[in-house]
């Protein structure tokens, strides 16, 4: 009977453990993109920056239970939110990494966490030794981990380094690098041994507000406009998309043409408008419940040579206006009483009914 109750009782432990060990191996990992950002002033370290990413993945995609992004992925998504030098030394990239910014650049990588990684510092300080040159090198980095709802779930004490070198014959990025190596080393194991204890990413709240984006070019079409026939609000906007042909991009993925209303979760995002013949519009802006940005686009370089001034390009606006309302059966009249046609070319093809 003994015999039969440990039998009984070592089968049990055997199942639980085996149970135990296949609801592990069935976990999914956790999926993470790594970002590094260099916070100094030292030439040639905002190009090393690419270089501790490729290395910090390559190192935390050997650890168990996680799952890296792709590096080259992350570059290319980080790419799209990047600003001027000027904005990012400002903290404009800081904003990026925080509330619904946050939340849509994992949603871009398909990620749960973020891994943020930051050069806070590198100096280098020179002394005489004896009559030779003593250069103590010093690398201080930080990184934290936070989910997709910007969350920190886990984060590592500043780590602070010195490397002394005597008579340095290679240039300060060569130490600095060698640094970096002990930092990944230190950095990966701290992260393997807190990731187990990362918590889950709360399920988001969804709430999206309204914001509006308008563009120069919309109210250019407006001047034009002195009375329209039968044309409702929402036909009067189409035709003024068609003809302005202004692109919206917020944080990476068309939403949609200017003028019009559209819908994001407040807090940071990059705002991109786009169109032929116009300098791109790109800014780190913040969206709350209805804003509004009107855009001021810039004739490009190559808008200068193809239309040579913005008379130019109105005649081309009035004329695509009015093949517009055509197309769709649309009367409408066009005040062009202050306009001087300069494209040099008869409108055909285009009737401005005027009574």
């Amino acid at each position: 009977m003994k015999k039969l109750v440990l039998f009984f009782v070592a089968a049990c432990v055997a199942g639980v453990s085996v149970f135990t060990c296949r609801a592990a191996e069935s976990a999914a990992p956790k999926k993470a993109a790594v970002f590094v950002l260099n916070r100094t002033r030292v030439p040639g370290m905002d190009d090393e920056t690419d270089g501790i990413r490729d290395r910090l993945s390559a190192s935390l995609a050997e650890v168990d239970g996680l799952s890296i992004v792709d590096s080259a992925l992350v570059a290319d998504t980080y790419r799209r939110w990047k600003t001027t030098v000027a904005e990012e030394k400002s903290g404009a990239d800081a904003g990026v990494f925080s509330g619904a910014a946050l939340t849509r650049l994992a949603e871009m990588l398909g990620c749960d966490y973020l891994i943020v990684a930051t050069v806070v510092d590198a100096r280098a300080l020179k002394r005489n030794l004896n009559g030779r040159l003593n250069t103590v090198y010093t690398l201080r980095m930080t990184v934290r981990v936070l989910n997709a709802q910007g969350e920190s779930v886990a984060g590592i004490p500043a780590w602070t380094r010195q490397y002394p070198v005597l008579d340095a014959a290679d240039g300060d990025l060569a130490y600095y690098n060698i640094l970096v190596d002990e930092w990944v080393t230190d950095a990966v194991a701290a992260l393997a041994r807190t990731q187990s204890d990362w918590r889950a990413p709360s399920a988001p709240a969804r709430t999206e507000v309204p914001f509006t984006v308008t563009t120069s070019i919309d109210k250019t079409i407006a001047e034009l406009e002195s009375r329209t026939k039968g044309v409702n609000g929402e036909q009067l906007a189409e035709l003024r998309r068609v003809a302005g042909g202004a692109t919206v991009e917020l944080d990476g993925a068309v939403v949609g043409s200017a003028p019009g209303t559209f819908k994001a979760t407040p807090g940071l995002h990059k705002l991109v408008v786009r169109r032929e013949w116009m300098k791109p519009y790109s800014a780190t802006v913040r969206i709350a419940p209805d804003a509004s940005f009107d855009i001021a686009l810039e004739m490009s370089d190559e808008g200068l040579a193809k239309w040579g001034r913005a008379e130019a390009l109105r005649a081309d606006l009035a004329r695509r206006y009015a093949e517009a309302a055509q197309v769709r059966g649309i009367k409408v009249n066009l005040d062009t009483s202050n306009w001087r046609d300069v494209s040099g070319e008869a409108p055909a093809k285009v009737i401005l009914q005027k009574d």
